[in-house]
């Protein structure tokens, strides 16, 4: 018996790869007769139709095609065929069915090398060998690719059984071909624009909404609303809206009410935008022009599909603006208070125009005054109520007037800050008041403390300070990245160059101060401390004994730095180098210093110990008396003896000054030599 395997068509025409998995193809049930006398026409017509298959192609009539009978074998399955979703339970009713009647409607393939390929009715072709049958009924014509292609998709089409989803990748493959149009397609299977466009989108659908799609789970028409929307968007509905045991559920919501939540959450709308917008008006991803948003727009508010060339657009508007505020008047300080996109703080920040970082929300800055508006005439009845409303609009215009010029005076004098403060949408002008500062300042003789209000920076003085600031700010990085670098940075091993020896020296003579480059014999020529210069200069022209007592002397600062100060012991590096250097240069002063502190450290683990063996033997013996120990009644305690109270009125002895004892463990400071350690 025939089984029934998907063929596969490999590359090269009429080979066939056999699968053991049965896959669907979407095809109409054919119509089953119980009359036996249909049956028997019907296969009478077929007899006489049907040529021996074994007939060469050349000899077919190719512009009267026939039914031939074809060896199952023969034939392979076509890659043009929209359809993929096949049911097995249909596949094998249609089976069933054609086991009782036969097959009633021939398939229509294409010769290809030795064999067959299904141009249309792939379904018949497996419920056939699932029937067992051996041969098939086929309808053969010569076709290309394309034709092929065309007719596949035009076929299963005009079935009633093709799913949404295979619809709309059957309409794309169409498009895809570059042989149709949507407007070629509206003709050729007398669809509505809107309905093809409708199906193109299902396209788009993210997997988990084509699942549920596909389980009719939700219905196409709710699924063509999503589908309208971005992936990142559809996301979002999905989890918000359609997602196991999601928060507010659109399930059961009807098309049109879903298409307005949709459009009124997460549609774009241009309205909200201030940049010009005259492009938009006949660009095709705005909403006003499409077909499918045709029930959204009618109130005249378009959104706008093309998110990226909308942020762009947005993006330049915004910078643009905020420059333009600024040039017109340099005082200005660009800001933002959090809601300016990233990508235009970016932009700025390249371009080297700085944008600070406000501490308050928009409405804690103030906005300028607002000049009055000049009454007309036509709205009023009498002269007089226009008189009146000039002379009102007068006293204003004046007031307005004044306080406009105190705030750019202000503004001039640094009192007031102007900033234009960058925001999601739109860049505004605010105005921060600055309060004078008080500084705390002490006399010289150090009794005295005074405040002086120190009045704020004019727009000037600010300037000049951010550009100081900002080249601090450089070498900040320059000097951070460069430690950064020197950390892992492997240094030569050949000698020294002169100028490297004289880096050197001068990295020593600048770290171990000024007391100790007198005692290695540098003094400075007027000052009491040698300048920068003077010891970059005797770095060059330094002796073998300034050398050596540079060196020393570095050493003795390093490990005065470098060793450990808390939780070290004879065993750390640091600290066993610091006391052999020690015992090499300050032999007399190391010795004495170590027997000290040795001679106190063992005197104090003496006691300890001392300690420690007490506090064993009162555990013990502790331990001894609760087990030999008898309980007794609280009225067996002694009765405690009244307190005796102090007389008040009796002389008390004088106190004591309070003193407190020198350690006498530790000795007092001995003389050292030039070069000794530091006290």
């Amino acid at each position: 018996m025939q089984t029934a395997k998907m063929n596969v068509r490999t590359k090269k025409h009429g080979k066939v790869v056999s699968s053991t998995a049965i896959v669907p193809a979407l095809e109409q049930d054919e119509p089953k007769i119980t009359s036996p006398e249909e049956r028997e026409a019907i296969a009478e017509t077929a007899t006489e139709q049907i040529p021996a298959a074994s007939e060469p192609n050349e000899k077919r009539s190719q512009a009267d095609p026939k039914v031939q009978l074809l060896d199952l074998n023969q034939i392979v399955n076509s890659v043009y065929n929209p359809r993929k979703d096949m049911r097995q339970e249909s596949l094998q009713e249609l089976a069933d069915s054609i086991r009782q009647v036969g097959v009633l409607q021939p398939i229509c393939v294409r010769p290809m090398d030795d064999g067959f390929e299904i141009v249309y009715g792939e379904r018949r072709y497996w419920a056939a060998a699932l029937a067992g049958l051996k041969n098939i009924p086929a309808l053969v014509r010569e076709m290309t690719d394309a034709e092929a292609e065309d007719a596949a998709i035009t076929e299963n089409l005009q079935r009633e059984d093709v799913t949404p989803r295979e619809e709309a990748a059957a309409y794309k493959r169409a498009l895809d071909s570059g042989r149709h149009s949507v407007e070629s397609l509206v003709g050729k299977f007398g669809k509505s624009e809107t309905y093809i466009r409708a199906r193109l989108k299902l396209n788009e659908l993210i997997d988990a909404l084509a699942e549920q799609l596909d389980k009719e789970e939700i219905s196409v028409g709710v699924a063509t609303e999503i589908a309208k929307y971005p992936a990142d968007i559809q996301q979002m509905v999905y989890d918000e809206h359609f997602a196991e045991g999601c928060y507010a559920s659109w399930k059961n919501t009807r098309i049109k009410e879903v298409a307005r939540r949709l459009y009124e959450q997460y549609m774009t709308k241009l309205e909200m935008y201030c940049f010009d917008k005259s492009e938009c008006v006949s660009c095709q991803h705005n909403t006003a022009n499409q077909v499918l948003f045709k029930d959204e727009c009618t109130g005249g508010c378009a959104g706008c599909q093309n998110r990226e060339c909308m942020m762009r657009k947005n993006h330049e508007y915004l910078m643009q603006k905020a420059l333009k505020i600024q040039q017109n008047d340099p005082r200005t300080i660009l800001a933002t208070v959090g809601k300016a996109p990233n990508a235009v703080l970016e932009t700025l920040e390249q371009e080297g125009y700085h944008v600070e970082e406000l501490n308050y929300y928009l409405n804690h800055y103030d906005k300028a005054p607002e000049a009055p508006e000049k009454p007309s005439s036509d709205n009023f009845e009498t002269v007089e109520e226009y008189t009146s409303a000039m002379e009102e609009f007068e006293a204003e215009l004046v007031a307005f007037t004044e306080e406009t010029q105190q705030l750019e005076f202000d503004v001039s004098e640094g009192r007031m800050r102007k900033y234009a403060i960058i925001g999601h949408l739109d860049v505004e002008v605010r105005y921060e008041e600055v309060e004078p500062e008080e500084v705390e300042t002490v006399s010289e003789d150090g009794e005295r403390k005074t405040f002086v209000t120190v009045v704020p920076n004019s727009p000037k003085e600010d300037l000049l300070w951010k550009d100081y600031r900002n080249r601090q700010i450089c070498y900040e990085r320059i000097t951070a990245d460069m430690k950064k670098f020197f950390s892992t940075a492997k240094v030569s091993n050949k000698p020294l160059l002169k100028e490297e020896q004289q880096m050197f020296y001068y990295a020593v003579m600048n770290r171990v101060g000024a007391m100790r480059l007198k005692q290695c014999g540098f003094k400075p020529k007027e000052e009491s401390c040698m300048t920068d210069q003077e010891q970059f200069a005797a770095a060059g022209r330094i002796t073998a004994k300034q050398q050596a007592a540079l060196m020393r002397t570095f050493l003795l600062d390093f490990f005065r730095t470098t060793a450990p100060d808390y939780n070290c012991t004879a065993e750390q590096l640091d600290t066993q180098l610091m006391c052999r250097f020690a015992d090499l240069n300050f032999e007399k002063e190391s010795r004495a210093v170590q027997q000290q502190y040795l001679e106190t450290y063992e005197k104090r683990k003496a006691r300890l110990q001392e300690q420690l063996d007490a506090l064993d033997a009162q555990t013990e013996a502790a331990a001894q008396e609760a087990s030999m120990q008898e309980t007794f009644e609280p009225d067996d305690l002694p009765e405690a003896e009244p307190t005796e109270v102090p007389d008040t009125d009796a002389p008390q002895p004088a106190e004591e000054p309070l003193t407190i004892p020198a350690d006498p463990e530790i000795e007092p400071e001995v003389e050292r030599s030039d070069i000794g350690i530091a006290a």
